[in-house]
């Protein structure tokens, strides 16, 4: 692997390093690895392979034909008050059973793996995300020479219904030729300002 190659490289590292330590991931936002290696682990979101998928489509498909039974049951008019409440709660009780099968299947990381994450390294800071989460600023390395300013600031973050939640912060770096970098966190609104000040001091110490 060649110098210029230490995006790929830090990402490797800390792949390896999460996937080793799974219960330190699960419980850290902000992940010191070895060889002077931070990654931040902002977001719940995972990766799927073709097992994971495979295992996990007839959940989502039993959830549509359900919450689309209850729809039905609840705009017939033909239907009786009572039974409309009675299959209606059946159904509501099918989805939520079906919601936490769902959730309990995501939370295997042998299907459901965590490879979406920030590294910041001796050399710069990279993002490692889709398209889907950000089609502009999904692949974004910057040196740490080249930073210019950096601001703070929650947005809406529409991957992030698959995981519960519609907004994130984000500690965006923005470099001297324009490029933007985005680090995006989500944490209960009284621990965001902790976690910002600790990220901003991180690439702070990285740029001295």
């Amino acid at each position: 692997m060649n110098q210029e190659d230490w995006p790929t490289k830090d990402y490797q590292t800390a792949l390896s390093y999460i996937d080793e330590h799974e219960d330190e991931a699960a419980s850290n936002i902000i992940l010191p690895l070895d060889k002077g290696i931070t990654a931040v682990l902002g977001l719940p979101l995972y990766g799927a392979g073709f097992y994971g998928i495979f295992m996990l489509s007839p959940i989502i498909l039993f959830m549509l034909v359900t919450a689309y039974f209850m729809l039905v049951i609840l705009t017939a008019d033909s239907m009786e008050m009572q039974s409309q409440i009675l299959f209606s709660g059946g159904c509501f009780f099918l989805l939520w059973a079906l919601g936490k099968a769902l959730q309990f299947l995501i939370s295997t990381r042998e299907l459901f793996p965590r490879k979406y994450f920030t590294t910041l390294s001796a050399k710069g800071v990279s993002s490692h995300y889709s398209k889907l989460h950000f089609p502009f600023h999904s692949k974004v390395i910057l040196a740490w020479s080249d930073i210019e300013t950096t601001r703070v600031y929650r947005s809406l973050f529409l991957a992030g219904l698959f995981a519960g939640f519609l907004k994130a912060h984000i500690v965006e770096i923005t470099s001297k030729s324009g490029d933007i970098l985005k680090i995006p966190f989500h944490v209960p609104s009284d621990q965001a300002i902790s976690v910002a000040d600790t990220i901003l001091d991180l690439i702070n110490q990285k740029m001295k």
